[in-house]
């Protein structure tokens, strides 16, 4: 009697049936990414383009938002936003002592092109927000080869108090798919501008860093370290009595730049530059107030040759004080425009 043994099916079909199992999971879960793409939460654009997002998203997208109380609207002026924006400083952390304490000399988080742009639409989107929605930024600027730097983050208006979360603080991005490598791993992959438009709210790579404000007595929550966590990359302020207490955006502006250069260049230097503008100023009046005068003094109030021949040269010497004084302005407004340089190249370096 013979023996039958049981069939097995062949090397080539299971190879076979493998390949359609993996398929068919990959079919599955992409359908599933679709579906949940579908149905989840859509974001509000309130302003877009190449270098520039502002977007109303759902808070539920967030995770850190996650525990937070509902957000409200907040009717801001742009000349309010403009003071908040101006008062936020960030720089790389320098050893844990430094950390998490900032100065008003500290670098500003966004220069005066950063803020003309993103004031209007954040105070837009602020306006439009309703208790489920959080407003998210992106601003992007020219990097070195096929990189762009970028800055995004958070923010949320809650009783009183605006939230800023800092996710990405001009860190390289790269700007084109093709630029990634079939070896990068998750996050190199998603260090793209595509991934960051599309979460503002997420840091990729590799970033140690830390953001200030520039008045601590404004800051509702004290700061401190985590292992888990990236506090010194948020800032909760009590926005309203800040805004209260400095109320001309002109003015804080001014105090922020005059920081900063004395941070950069040093008091002497940044004295010297105060005292040269100034003089300028000065200068500038006494001009102003010399050329109204020249026309009444050289006026003929007498036909008698003596008396005219008077007045013209009073005329010529006050013509020859002006232009004195005009080649001294000049001299001083170079001096000024060579010490402003000089900063901006520290300013640079030290980026």
């Amino acid at each position: 009697m013979t023996m039958r043994h049981p069939q097995t099916a062949p090397p080539r079909r299971l190879d076979t049936l493998w390949k359609q199992s993996c398929a068919a999971l990959v079919l599955s879960a992409c359908v599933l990414s679709s579906a949940c793409a579908t149905v989840g939460p859509v974001g509000r654009s309130i302003y877009e383009s190449p270098d520039t997002i502002v977007r109303l998203e759902p808070r539920s997208k967030i995770a850190f938002l996650h525990d937070r109380g509902p957000t409200h609207a907040v009717s801001f002026t742009r000349e309010q936003i403009e003071i908040l924006l101006t008062s936020i400083s960030a720089r790389n952390k320098i050893g844990l002592l430094r950390s998490f304490t900032g100065d008003p000399g500290t670098p500003r988080l966004f220069d005066s092109s950063d803020i003309h742009l993103l004031s209007g639409p954040l105070q837009e989107a602020f306006a439009q927000a309703n208790a489920e929605e959080a407003v998210v930024f992106y601003r992007a600027k020219p990097g070195t080869g096929a990189r762009q730097r970028v800055t995004s983050g958070t923010i949320v208006a809650h009783q009183d108090t605006l939230r800023l979360a800092i996710a990405n603080f001009w860190h390289p991005l790269i700007t084109t798919a093709s630029e990634v490598g079939s070896t990068d791993r998750l996050h190199d992959i998603r260090e793209t501008t595509g991934y960051v438009r599309d979460h503002p709210w997420t840091s990729v790579g590799e970033q140690d860093f830390a953001v200030f404000f520039d008045d601590a007595r404004y800051q509702t929550t004290q700061r401190q370290g985590s292992l888990v966590e990236y506090p010194e990359r948020r800032l909760s302020i009590a926005y309203q009595s800040y805004l209260n207490a400095n109320p001309d955006p002109i003015r804080r502006a001014q105090e922020a730049h005059d920081a900063v250069q004395q941070a950069t260049l040093g008091k002497a230097e940044s004295l010297a530059i105060a005292d040269l503008k100034k003089r300028i100023a000065d200068l500038e009046r006494a001009n102003a107030e010399l050329t109204a005068k020249v026309p009444k003094t050289a006026a003929p109030l007498d036909p008698a040759p003596t008396s005219t021949q008077g007045s013209a040269v009073q005329a010529g010497a006050s013509s020859q004080s002006q232009n004195q004084i005009q080649e001294f302005m000049q001299r001083l407004e170079k001096r000024v425009a060579e010490l402003e340089q000089a900063l901006k190249e520290s300013e640079s370096h030290r980026k």
